[in-house]
């Protein structure tokens, strides 16, 4: 395993992994390694956004900002360094990124189209673009957006809208994608075959690939009264399938609608 700390103005070279300071902040370069393991990038944030964009190099870049609350006011000027830098961990192809204690502030990063994400944060908007791989995010306060994905992806944001469009789906992993307060907008192959679920408590649900709809399920349940009766109701979450079926496609929005589009 190895471990490795940026700081602004430092250039170091560790364990064959070269830190260079970018224009925004701290850069750290994580080489290409041989490995059997897939090349999977993990990022952890408190407090701050993350971008992810590709490139046809076989490096992943890490570059970071500065936290805005570090700035000095007017006429004023800091006495003694203020970044607080990141963290990179690189282990066996998997690359995990936070920000060192304190810290805040955005981060970017740039990898090799082929690569998979995990992306928390508990603050901040999350954005990819191009990756082909497997996907993970997660947000409690953000939008999150992907753009031009391959592969699966599960996106949850719990005050954010959700938009994603995909390229191809891998049909052996499900989709899922779960906000609390935000639409979901989502793109997919017009060739897709899926399973659909999708839950709306307020809001509606469209679209343009022909669905075929299945039935509502009854649910018994206590009603709470002392001579413990029961009562039924309808579930009313939509199931259906999309081209005769195949990769689970879940979708839960308490407040917002929903929109599965066919990609053109």
């Amino acid at each position: 395993m190895k471990s490795i700390l940026a700081l602004t103005g430092l250039i170091v070279s560790v364990c064959a992994m070269v830190f260079a300071q970018s224009a925004t902040g701290d850069r750290i370069v994580v080489p290409d390694r041989s490995s059997s393991h897939p090349r999977v990038v993990n990022c952890n944030l408190l407090n701050g956004a993350i971008t992810v964009r590709t490139y046809g190099g076989r490096e992943v870049m890490v570059d970071g900002e500065r936290s805005r609350s570090h700035d000095a006011p007017t006429g004023m000027r800091r006495i003694g360094d203020s970044t607080r830098g990141l963290e990179v961990v690189e282990d066996d192809n998997v690359i995990t990124v936070h920000r060192r204690p304190a810290g805040n502030g955005d981060v970017y990063l740039t990898v090799p189209v082929d690569t998979s994400l995990r992306l928390h944060t508990l603050s901040g908007a999350i954005d990819v673009e191009g990756v082909h791989g497997e996907v993970e995010v997660h947000t409690l306060n953000g939008h999150v957006t992907l753009t031009g994905i391959s592969g699966n992806v599960t996106a949850d944001s719990q005050n954010g809208p959700i938009k994603v469009t995909m390229d191809s789906v891998d049909a052996s992993k499900p989709l899922a994608f779960s906000t609390l307060n935000g639409l979901v907008d989502l793109t997919l192959p017009q060739d897709l075959k899926a399973n659909l679920t999708v839950r709306n408590n307020h809001g509606a649900v469209y679209s343009d690939f022909d669905v075929t709809l299945g039935g509502s399920r009854a649910l018994t349940e206590r009603n709470g009264s002392a001579d413990g009766r029961y009562r039924i109701r309808l579930d009313n979450t939509i199931r259906g399938s999309i081209n005769g079926g195949g990769v689970d496609l879940t979708i839960r929005t308490f407040n917002g609608a929903v929109y599965i589009r066919k990609k053109k």
